[in-house]
């Protein structure tokens, strides 16, 4: 049996503002829901928007293993995609997706609590 690789997918897209509410909404209902606790290796998501420059939005998946993107229920997902998926990915001024490999896990030093 192939050792595991843990890792990360990292999707990043600058939308523009127009249609932040609706691609927020595709995003957390429909588009997450796809990979996460429906495609096995898809553990968690994490989602960001930038405080200042571009893109705007990052959306950070664990993975049990690197592997799971070729799962084919992700591929068929990747590939096709919904109507939403597709018009987003078109309004998109940019999209950049990346698997990551796991090769350090390392623990910093808590901040303060405020006062």
């Amino acid at each position: 049996m192939a050792q595991k690789r843990p890792g990360m997918m990292i999707a990043m897209f600058d939308i523009p503002e127009e249609l932040d509410e609706e691609f927020n909404t595709w995003y957390n209902e429909e588009h997450i829901p796809e990979k996460v606790g429906t495609v096995p290796g898809f553990l968690r998501a994490r989602r960001y928007q930038s405080l200042e420059g571009r893109p705007n939005y990052v959306c950070v998946y664990e993975l049990e293993d690197v592997s799971v993107v070729d799962n084919p229920a992700y591929q068929s997902n990747y590939k096709s995609g919904s109507t939403t998926t597709q018009f987003m990915k078109s309004k998109a001024k940019t999209f950049y997706r990346n698997v990551y490999i796991e090769i350090g896990d390392f623990q910093g030093i808590p901040l303060p609590a405020d006062d």
